[in-house]
């Protein structure tokens, strides 16, 4: 549909975590990560090959490992491929033997097992695709050893059933509440009592005190564009917290949430019984979900950065918690327009950005009632990363691209970049405005302008480009008008080029395509040429 006003533009024609310290010592790089790998099945030889390969590189990690309280320090590994009913991905166990159980199933825990599976990860990515990595000790199930975090896991899952049956959850929208968790935070160690960092510093980052700047931005973009009200755990606040004499803005969820919530213990206190040293950094990460159960939140997002032995590690990646399928989906879609936006910039234009979420079980996602994702924006400890993330232009294509993951996945709309679909050659009379239809997929963020640059152009003619902008969001096709400026000249092809870009500098592909002016048919064949031949573009 062609609207009948036009723009200036004329064309007068004439003749483009291993989230905490993971310690892989693996000769791999891991580089590759998003590598999107598409093979026939494997054979159950090559599978049996690739077990045996795997259960020897686990096996040596495992004997590399530091371990923490109440692991013993003979631990005996296997590592085997399972296929789900309905999916087409492979998955993996890794069975260990009950020595590697812990006495507290914390933070320190979930550090040792993300290394094992992003081990495994990484030596599979050539191969085949793995989408989730399960633990078993001695055959069974974590819940085996701790039961309350079944019961844990048991309520988050009746609290979701809950949310599902309410008659708003039925038509999910982008206007909602929000909570924007960044990552990590001071918090006191009993042991060495004192107040300190989660994450250690590396390449001038520390990522408890980089998150909040990507919260912020993050928030800002959720409000103006899904219309969503946001919610922080962690305070913003520069005043100076008393007990750390740091400021509360560098300062864990939990006592932030502790503050505000004195007679809710059951969010920030969540362990009253617990002795170990780490028990309010193990407070703190549970506290951001208990948080978003609390408000009722409709969704929770937990920015991190991440880090990794191998410097080589490199770019974005997102986790959601096993059997969550609407989280999946949330969590795919983030990555899809978080790959979209951030390599739309030049200087980014080969930034990593994972293809798929990965399936991991993490405290921050399992206790959480609603839809949650952990979102890792790059390596800290991978030099160019760690210059990307400090870069204000790097983390506004990122939290753009996860604002616009959450809002497409909200109206029901998955991945789909943004991309010129075809533009048809078009035929028309001299001296009448020819419609040119350039067919899109995705979803661009208007104003989009169309960029209009003449190929080829007929001996006699004189061609320039034009430039066009629809401010208002218009549905494919989008269309402009050609119209050549004479009635009496031979018939005249041309090629164009049109180039899209959006309000965020989404730029697919251009396109190039024919035009062709006939003569009118009511001119004489063979009469002589009236005026000077020119084109004018104008918007449709």
């Amino acid at each position: 549909m062609f609207a009948s006003f036009f723009l200036s533009g004329s064309c007068r024609t004439a003749p483009g975590y291993v989230r905490p310290a993971l310690l892989l010592a693996l000769a791999v790089p891991v580089a590759g990560m998003s590598a999107e790998v598409v093979q026939a099945p494997l054979s159950k030889a090559r599978q049996a090959e690739l077990e045996a390969m795997l259960t020897g590189e686990i096996q040596r990690v495992v004997n590399s490992q530091k371990r923490i309280e109440g692991q013993g320090r003979d631990v005996a590994a296997s590592v085997s491929f399972e296929a789900r009913s309905g999916e087409q991905e492979l998955g993996l166990v890794i069975d260990l033997s009950e020595t590697y159980v812990p006495l507290v199933f914390g933070a320190e825990m979930e550090d040792l097992q993300h290394q094992l599976s992003t081990t495994a990860r990484q030596l599979l990515r050539e191969i085949v695709s793995v989408r989730g990595v399960r633990f078993r000790y001695g055959g069974k199930d974590v819940y085996h050893y701790f039961p309350e975090q079944l019961q844990e896991e048991l309520r988050a899952a009746e609290a979701r059933a809950a949310r599902a049956a309410r008659k708003d959850a039925a038509a999910p929208t982008a206007a909602a509440t929000v909570v924007v968790a960044a990552g990590h935070g001071i918090y006191y160690h009993y042991g060495f009592k004192d107040w300190r960092a989660q994450r250690d510093p590396s390449n001038g980052i520390v990522e408890d005190f980089i998150t909040p700047a990507y919260a912020t931005e993050l928030s800002h973009w959720l409000s103006r564009r899904s219309e969503a009200t946001t919610r922080f755990p962690r305070s913003t606040s520069v005043v100076t917290h008393v007990p750390s004499g740091q400021p509360w803005e560098r300062i864990g969820a939990r006592y932030h949430l502790q503050a505000t919530y004195p007679n809710n213990p059951e969010i920030w206190n969540s362990l009253p019984g617990a002795t170990d040293n780490l028990r309010e950094r193990n407070e703190d990460i549970r506290s951001r979900p208990l948080f978003a159960n609390h408000i009722g939140a409709n969704t929770i997002l937990h920015l991190h950065t991440n880090a990794a032995d191998d410097m080589t590690a490199t770019g974005a990646l997102a986790f959601y918690q096993p059997g969550r399928d609407e989280d999946q989906r949330l969590a795919d879609n983030i990555l899809c327009y978080m790959k979209e936006l951030i390599q739309a910039k030049e200087p980014y234009k080969s930034y990593n950005v994972a293809n798929k979420a990965g399936r991991d079980d993490y405290g921050e996602n399992r206790l959480a009632a609603m839809p949650s994702v952990i979102i890792e924006a790059g390596f800290h400890t991978n030099p160019s990363d760690a210059a990307a993330l400090k870069d204000p232009v790097f983390r506004t294509a990122a939290m753009k691209g996860v604002e616009k993951g959450y809002r497409l996945n909200a109206e029901g709309k998955s991945c789909e970049p943004f991309k010129i679909d075809r533009i048809p050659d078009a035929t028309g009379l001299q001296g009448v405005p020819i419609p040119i239809e350039v067919h899109y997929k995705g979803y661009p963020q208007f104003a989009v302008t169309a960029q209009v640059e003449i190929v080829s152009c007929p001996i006699g003619w004189t061609c320039t480009g034009g430039k066009l902008t629809y401010r208002d969001k218009i549905p494919s096709p989008l269309g402009y008008r050609y119209t050549c400026h004479t009635t009496s000249r031979p018939p005249a092809n041309f090629r164009l080029k049109t180039t899209l870009d959006d309000t965020d500098q989404v730029s697919p592909e251009p396109v190039e395509h024919n035009v062709t002016c006939t003569p009118a048919a009511q001119e004489t064949p063979g009469a002589a040429p009236v005026g000077k031949p020119s084109i004018t573009i104008s918007l449709g």
